[in-house]
Order: structure tokens, then sequence, then C-alpha cells
């Protein structure tokens, strides 16, 4: 069995306790602040460490969720509205719709088509985000004959299509072959 003999090394009382030395030959206060140094610098690495952490966690999770799903081939979405009307009447085509509340700005495209195929823009209107459903409506002046096809796209800020609607159709009737002079009260034929 070892014994170990441990000696108390007692301080000598200084007179002055910065340049005082120990049996190592430094002094107490140098040592201390020495001490107090590394303690600190050590302090501020693990402090500059834990923050460096915590920005890699906190980035990480905020472009985790602020990714949005990817869409399949870039393919706008379906437009709903709460309502949607396209009616002929005298000579004019009347589109109406009510957007649905906590609606973005845009611009709405409305967009004619005589075959139903290919569609060319005839009309624009400005949507006002609001938390309202509001009231929209564009009139078509010089409507084709015959059958015609509208759909309305919606175009974010950006300009970036958004959403469009399912076409809708309505008849505009071929002009009457008579024509009345309101003025002789007349009635005649082209």
């Amino acid at each position: 069995m070892y014994v170990y003999i441990v000696q108390s090394i007692k301080p000598k009382k200084m007179k002055n306790s910065t340049s005082a030395k120990t049996h190592t030959g430094f002094s107490i206060s140098g040592a201390v602040r020495t001490m107090q140094d590394k303690a600190t610098s050590n302090r501020f690495f693990f402090y500059t460490l834990e923050l460096v952490i915590l920005y890699v966690l906190v980035f990480a999770a905020v472009s985790a969720f602020a990714q949005e799903p990817a869409k399949a081939g870039n393919q706008p979405g379906k437009l709903e509205f709460v309502k949607e009307s396209v009616v002929y009447n005298s000579g004019k085509v009347y589109i109406n719709w009510v957007a649905q509340a906590n609606s973005d700005d845009c611009i709405y495209v409305i967009e004619r088509s005589a075959d139903g195929q290919e569609y060319e823009p005839v009309g624009l209107k400005e949507g006002i985000g609001s938390p309202l459903e509001l009231l929209y409506s564009w009139v078509d002046s010089k409507p084709v004959t015959g059958t015609a096809h509208y759909r309305i796209k919606q175009i974010n800020n950006e300009g970036t299509l958004v959403a469009q609607a399912d076409p809708k159709s309505v008849v505009s009737p071929e002009s009457s072959p008579l024509f009345m002079d309101k003025s002789s009260r007349m009635v005649q034929v082209k």
C-alpha cells in the first residue's frame, strides 16, 4: 500500500499581492488574471459558437418551411370565383365575376375565342386585394358573331400566370336582315 504525503503550502503574507511570487514563480494576480483571460476567451468562444449554431438551426428551419411545394410543370391553378356570368344583350357581351375574399392584387386578363381553342386577349381589369368579395365587370362592345368563348386569367404583379378560369360560352345572334328606320317607322329588308 502506498501512502502519499500531502503538504499544505501556505502562502506567505505579502505586502504587495501583485508582485508576490508563489512556489511556481508566478505572481498570484498574474495567475488569476491569466485564468480570467482564458475563461473570458473560452466564454466568448462558446457564446460565439452557440450563436452560430442557433443561426444555422433557425435559418434551416425557416428555409424548410418557407419553401413552396413544387408544382408539376408550372401549370396555372384553377381560378375560382364566387359567381361568374357572361351575358349577351343589345349587341354587347357583359362579363361579371365576384372574386373571393382575401384575394391578392393582380391583373385579370379577359380572353375571347371563336373556336374555343385559340384565345386572344381583349380586355384587362385591375384586381384589388381585399378581405371582402369584390364584383368586377367588363363589356365586350364588339363581340364576334355566333358562339364566342370567354375566359379570365389571373396574372400576379410580377407578370406570372397564377390561375385561369374555365371558359364560358355565349351566343350572339346573327344580325337581323331587317332594318328599321325609326324616323319613318318603316321596316326594310337589307
